[in-house]
C-alpha cells in the first residue's frame, strides 16, 4: 500500500493508496506512527481505498474507534461504497468519525 502524508495547516492528511487488507496493515500504521503524533488532528484519506478486509476493519477500530474520545481519534473521509458497506455489515460505522470528503473532515478539525 502507497500511503502519502501531507501538512493542510494544522492537520495531517494521511492519503491510503490501494486496498487494506492483511499485507499492508505495517505501512499504515508505521505512516501514523512517524506521523506528527498527534492524531485527533489527522484525516485518513479513503478515496483510493477500494476495498478492506477484516484485518483492515480492525485497524481502523484500533486506530479511530469509539474507545478513544473524541478528541483523540482521527478522522476518516472519502470512504467508497465498498468501503461504507463493509463497515455498515460489520456495525463498525456508527463507532467511527467518518466523513464525506477530506474538506469537511479538516473543517472539523478547526473548531
Amino acid at each position: 500500500m502507497k500511503v502519502q502524508t501531507q501538512q493542510q495547516g494544522n492537520v495531517t492528511v494521511v492519503g491510503l493508496h490501494g486496498p487494506l487488507i492483511t499485507d499492508e496493515l505495517e505501512d499504515v500504521r508505521r505512516a501514523l506512527q512517524t506521523g506528527n503524533g498527534d492524531l485527533r488532528r489527522t484525516i485518513l484519506d479513503m478515496s483510493d481505498v477500494p476495498y478492506l478486509d477484516s484485518n483492515g476493519i480492525e485497524l481502523l477500530l484500533e486506530l479511530c474507534g469509539a474507545h478513544l474520545s473524541p478528541h483523540q481519534r482521527p478522522k476518516m473521509a472519502a470512504l467508497s461504497e465498498t468501503c461504507l458497506e463493509a463497515l455498515e455489515l460489520t456495525d463498525v460505522l456508527p463507532r467511527l468519525d467518518v466523513f464525506d470528503t477530506v474538506e469537511n473532515a479538516i473543517r472539523s478539525c478547526q473548531r
